[in-house]
């Protein structure tokens, strides 16, 4: 004989481990096996719906086949009718009775198999109607902005007011913001994410899913109110729309290879910022036969160490730019409403699309709201004056210092913002430099005074 006990979560209590044993045990007696041998099978955390070979102990009970198996009800075996009826077919087969404590199961009989089977219909149905309540109540939790299950994203937390759960910015939001500012300043999506704290793949999902937006995706789809064409707000938004369309332009550069992250073993003068006095072609990093570090030429044409070029490089930059302040560039004045025009265009695709499919009775009252956006954004358009000034803003420290504390890639981008460029020239006869330094022609875009920079840098923002 067996008794089989399933339990779905191990906080169960009205069906825990115990009572189904204990009601086992009462069982047995009252039908005459309490001298019975009598073997124990426990699925715990195990779903009622997962088919029957897919349960550890489940799969081991039906290799024994007992003469009787006893379970407490007719759920412990099987939420699906279909599975039900596998289990009692099986027990055809192999001449198994099954039944279970309440007496309701007793396939012994025809009708005790009748009434498994209508048994059997009615919990699915009732499994079917649980099922749908527990959606249709988190939709309209979703409706109503409230946070629905599971974790908070990294940067949130989660807080209950009146009853329901709500999502907030958390106190290590910052992050977050951090590793936006990162990736739009040409960063990856692997040094964005090693700022925020998580690993890329969730990094990507927060970046896609419009949560910094103050929205949400369920299911790939934005969540939209009863209009079908407003987003519901869950949170205060991180960033605005224009910073939303550079993070999916970014992310669209990323993916097609053109702004990969580099590999550990790129070397530190690359992105075409060191070329071959001969063929002018790009010096790229690779390694001799001994291991050794060089920089050379496709065609072979010129070949130094790497460490070399890069000694003398570093030296160079430090020499020219190591005491100058670093600075970012900030956008000042205007009034720029690009945002809020984005934000109106957004709406007005949905819009377009919903009264692509809506009969008479609707269309009229998606027609009133869409006069109601155009002239929104007539009045976001006329007031719209993008006249803004580049300011060159000081971060505290100076390149020299900002050269310290980055890593290699960091002082890639840094030689490139400032505009290095190498020529590597053919080794010189009788030359005396064990390094080969007189072979190193390093000049750079911008003359080296405050002006120069921030002409530079305004380039760069507007090529960006």
């Amino acid at each position: 004989m067996a008794v089989y006990i399933r339990l779905s979560r191990e906080t169960a209590e009205s069906a825990s481990v115990d009572t189904q044993r204990q009601a086992a045990r009462a069982w047995l007696v009252q039908n005459g096996y309490a001298n019975a041998s009598v073997i124990e099978y426990v699925d715990s955390g195990v779903s009622g719906a997962k088919p029957l070979e897919d349960r550890t102990q489940m799969r081991a009970l039906m290799n024994a086949r007992p003469s009787v198996i006893i379970a407490w009800k007719l759920d412990r075996y099987a939420r699906s009718v279909s599975e039900f009826l596998r289990l009692v077919a099986w027990g055809e087969a192999h001449n198994v009775r099954i039944a279970t404590t309440d007496n309701t199961i007793n396939t012994a009989t025809p009708t005790g198999r009748m009434v498994a089977v209508v048994l059997a219909a009615l919990a699915e149905w009732e499994r079917s109607l649980i099922a749908g309540r527990i959606l249709d109540g988190q939709e309209t939790r979703r409706q109503q902005g409230r946070w629905v299950t599971g974790a908070a994203p990294v940067g949130y937390a989660i807080e209950r007011r009146d009853g329901a759960a709500y999502l907030i910015k958390g106190d290590d939001h910052a992050k977050v913001r951090a590793g936006v500012d990162d990736l739009l300043v040409k960063g990856t999506v692997a040094s964005s994410s090693r700022i925020v704290g998580i690993g890329e793949r969730q990094w990507r999902r927060m970046l896609t899913n419009g949560i910094l937006r103050g929205n949400f995706s369920h299911k790939g789809k934005l969540i939209l109110g009863a209009d079908g064409i407003t987003p519901v707000r869950f949170v205060d938004p991180t960033i605005n729309a224009a910073e939303a369309l550079k993070i999916k332009e970014r992310l669209n550069a990323l993916a097609i290879g053109k702004e990969r992250a580099p590999r550990q073993a790129t070397p530190l003068v690359t992105n075409g910022m060191g070329t071959c006095y001969k063929c002018t072609k790009n010096l790229n990093g690779g390694k001799r036969h001994d291991g050794a570090l060089r920089y050379r030429c496709v065609p072979g044409c010129s070949t130094i160490k790497a460490d070399h070029l890069d000694e003398a490089v570093e030296r160079d930059f430090l020499k020219r730019w190591g005491a100058m302040a670093e600075h970012t560039v900030r956008l000042e004045g205007g009034n720029d409403l690009s945002d809020q025009m984005l934000e109106a265009k957004e709406q007005a695709q949905r819009l377009t699309a919903r009264m692509a499919s809506a009969g008479p009775l609707m269309l009229a009252s998606l027609e009133e709201h869409a006069a109601e956006l155009e002239a929104a954004y007539a009045a976001l358009r006329a007031a719209h004056d993008p006249d803004v000034r580049e300011v060159l803003v000081p971060t505290g420290r100076t390149l020299g210092e900002a050269w310290e504390a980055a890593d290699k890639h960091g002082r890639t981008k840094i030689l490139g913002d400032v505009g290095l460029a190498v020529v590597l020239g053919p080794r010189k006869v009788g030359s005396r430099s064990a390094k080969d330094l007189d072979r190193l022609e390093i000049t750079w875009a911008v003359g080296g005074d405050d002006q120069d920079l921030v002409e530079l840098l305004g380039d760069m923002d507007a090529s960006a």
